[in-house]
């Protein structure tokens, strides 16, 4: 395989390892002529190789991912933080890097972008899972109450949201988590929905409906919060994950790189181990929440990578290997 990076990445990469971690290595390949000309690039390459099929992770075991050039430029583009950590990783973490390598980092500027999905994205994934946002829990919790009045009107539980259209959207005005929106349909048609905590409840749906889903939602964040206090089914390394994300997402976009190890490496192991008290991560996942969105609308990189650039360098390289092998 004709690699031009291969690159320790993980908790190696962060600085968070511990003596059981085992090895991850992410890399970049160039196809061949072949698979360039018939179109069969394969996007990634992965295998995993343990000491035993039937013994748990080991500092021994090695997961390896190797991404094709256009398949990493790809993810590069859409800002995804996979593709992000290996631009930045320093080279004293490779294992083998070329000059082709060298050029996309020399080049690092173009393939930049403000774009915060995937940080974000993450970042609210892990708040959603374990009922971090305070005020997400309120927002279900006063809808909750809202519709319960709804219920007990003359219409009653069997009316539909629509009916109610008015109350409905007096009561979301300026709320947070909570807001109406217009979901298109295949037809063209739009349906409005009331959005409570990224769930979306049709004005077609019954009062009765609505509240027994936003009931289950109140009823999931208390089930986390009681667990959380007592350190139960909390995924630790999930929330290590996010808070090194959202601070690697504030300094990219304040400063235009990402170092690595990180320098709160050992803040970020105990909340792996799960030694820190679930109150005080959560609160400030939180707060970085925030100060990612506030950090990404402030940030001077574009709003999108050069991508012309990147189809240029595709074709150069790939074009070279053609030639290459057509005409040696």
């Amino acid at each position: 395989m004709n690699l031009i990076l291969l690159t320790r990445f993980g908790s190696h990469l962060y600085g968070t390892n511990t003596e059981n971690s085992d090895t991850d290595l992410k890399g970049v390949y160039i196809p061949s002529a072949e698979d360039i000309l018939l179109g069969r690039i394969r996007a990634s390459i992965s295998q995993k190789r343990k000491k035993s099929e039937h013994e748990k992770n080991t500092a021994e075991d090695i997961d390896e991912e190797i991404y094709s050039l256009s398949k990493y430029l790809k993810l590069v583009s859409e800002g995804q933080t996979v593709s992000l950590d290996m631009l930045f990783s320093p080279k004293q973490y490779h294992l083998k890097n070329t000059y082709l390598w060298d050029c996309l980092v020399a080049n690092r500027e173009k393939l930049l972008t403000k774009k915060a999905a995937s940080f974000i994205g993450y970042c609210r994934t892990q708040a959603n899972k374990y009922g971090i946002k305070g005020s997400r829990v309120a927002a279900a919790r006063d809808t909750l109450a809202f519709l319960r009045v709804l219920d007990s009107t003359t219409m009653g539980a069997k009316a539909k949201l629509g009916e109610y259209s008015d109350k409905i959207e007096s009561f979301a005005k300026n709320k947070e988590f909570i807001e109406i929106i217009d979901i298109p349909l295949a037809n063209g048609q739009e349906i409005r929905h009331l959005s409570v905590c990224d769930r979306k409840l049709p004005y077609t749906s019954s009062v009765g409906s609505a509240y027994h889903i936003i009931e289950n939602i109140v009823n999931e964040y208390g089930t986390r919060a009681l667990q959380a206090e007592k350190n139960e089914s909390i995924d630790w390394k999930a929330l290590s994950h996010a808070v090194r994300i959202g601070e690697q997402a504030i300094e990219l976009f304040q400063t235009h790189f990402v170092e690595f190890p990180r320098k709160n490496a050992a803040d970020l192991l105990k909340i792996k181990k799960g030694e820190l008290p679930y109150k005080q991560v959560s609160e400030y996942i939180e707060e970085l929440f925030v100060k990612v969105e506030d950090a990404a609308e402030k940030s001077t990189l574009p709003p999108s990578v050069d991508l012309k650039w990147i189809d240029n360098f595709i074709i150069d390289v790939y074009g070279e290997v053609v030639k290459d092998t057509l005409y040696p």
